[in-house]
């Protein structure tokens, strides 16, 4: 007589040892989403109110009138005006604003006179991201503000038609994908990425592991099932709560926060696949590796959390990286997922171009498996 698969019984003792703890079932089903809320809502690259402080010795309408046009928008807002340029030293040394605007005196003359007004600015350089945009702000409002009063300028002297004749740039601004440049569509793709890679990885880890603890592996290992089929056996319960977080997380994104989801359902749904079996591949690893809970989870954090954030391209671009760690990225599942996911929300992307990163996946999904095979041995050693 042939040999029965023991796959499905393997597959029913997982589930019914997940189903014994609602609790944490019901958690780990929710922990996808209250970290969507929570990073979706906090995570932001928009700079806005940024504080300022300005030092005006013109006091002129001038002087006014440049200030009015940097603060026009929501980038800026002015927190103080002291009377001295001690005041703004003083000001930035305690983190009271960010940038600093000194007007000189001589503001409202120089400009009356055809000559090329000075401002200066004093930046907070300790938050370089901040200090770069702040003065990329000031720098476009003051070209703003020039530009107009040149104009300005021209209508007094009676030659406001010498401005036609200068062959000044005229763009013509079209932003494809993300029309609003809101930071929810770039950001909340790479939360489902990363969350998913980390929770993954930590549920699977800990099911193996606690095998291992309680003693009951060394039942399994007694037993006639194959190394296969318990490594399969134990993985598709936790990818069926995988989908079951995707397709939560993603409803939310779509409804709460409002990111398109302009591709196709299935290329999501098969991608999705790929990545959780890679993903919880390597968890299944890590505990064969360690046999503790403990350590599995402390591998798990270090081995998927640092990676996931900082070499997926989630929050810094991967070429702006140095090379070492451009390479160590090519075998983070979570930068090909979030390829995938951006591109199915965002451009409508189709297998004909995404199928470099989910070709990688499959590679990924199947060399971790095959470790997951030659680590788990039939014996207690």
């Amino acid at each position: 007589m042939g040999r029965h698969s023991l796959l499905g019984p393997i597959m029913k003792k997982e589930l019914i040892q997940i189903m014994r703890d609602p609790i944490s079932l019901a958690a780990v089903i929710m922990i996808p989403i209250i970290q969507l809320l929570l990073f979706g809502y906090a995570v932001s690259f928009d700079i806005r109110h940024i504080p300022m402080g300005v030092f005006d010795q013109s006091r002129t309408q001038e002087s006014r009138q440049l200030m009015s046009a940097v603060t026009a928008s929501s980038y800026f807002v002015v927190k103080d005006t002291p009377d001295s340029r001690a005041g703004i030293t003083r000001a930035l040394e305690r983190g009271d604003i960010k940038i600093g605007v000194i007007v000189p005196p001589d503001f409202a003359r120089e400009i009356d006179a055809g000559r090329t007004a000075s401002v200066q600015l004093l930046i907070d350089g300790t938050d370089a991201n901040v200090g770069g945009v702040a003065l990329g702000y000031f720098i476009a409002a003051a070209q703003g503000y020039s530009l107009d009063l040149t104009r300005r300028v021209l209508d007094r002297q009676g030659a406001s038609g010498l401005l036609r004749n200068f062959p000044l740039l005229s763009e013509r601004l079209r932003i494809w994908y993300n029309q609003t440049l809101r930071t929810e569509n770039f950001i909340v793709p790479g939360l489902i990425a990363t969350i998913l890679m980390i929770l993954g990885v930590l549920m699977t880890s800990q099911s193996v592991a606690r095998e291992y603890e309680r003693g009951t592996m060394e039942q399994l290992i007694v037993s006639p099932v194959r190394v296969e089929e318990l490594i399969v056996g134990k993985l598709v319960p936790y990818i069926a709560i995988g989908f079951v977080q995707v397709a939560l997380v993603t409803l939310v994104a779509v409804s709460v926060f409002h990111v398109p989801l302009k591709g196709s359902l299935l290329l999501l749904t098969f991608s999705t696949f790929l990545f959780l079996v890679s993903a919880m591949g390597i968890g299944f690893l890590f505990s064969a590796i360690t046999k503790s809970q403990q350590v599995a989870m402390q591998m798990s954090f270090v081995g998927t959390m640092l990676p996931s954030l900082l070499l997926s391209g989630f929050i810094y671009p991967i070429s702006s990286m140095p090379l070492a760690l451009r390479v160590f990225s090519y075998v983070v599942p979570a930068r090909y997922f979030l390829v995938v996911l951006r591109g199915i929300f965002l451009k409508d992307m189709g297998i004909s171009v995404l199928w470099v990163q989910l070709l990688i996946m499959v590679l990924i999904s199947a060399i971790v498996l095959a470790l997951c095979i030659l680590r788990t041995k039939k014996s207690l050693d």
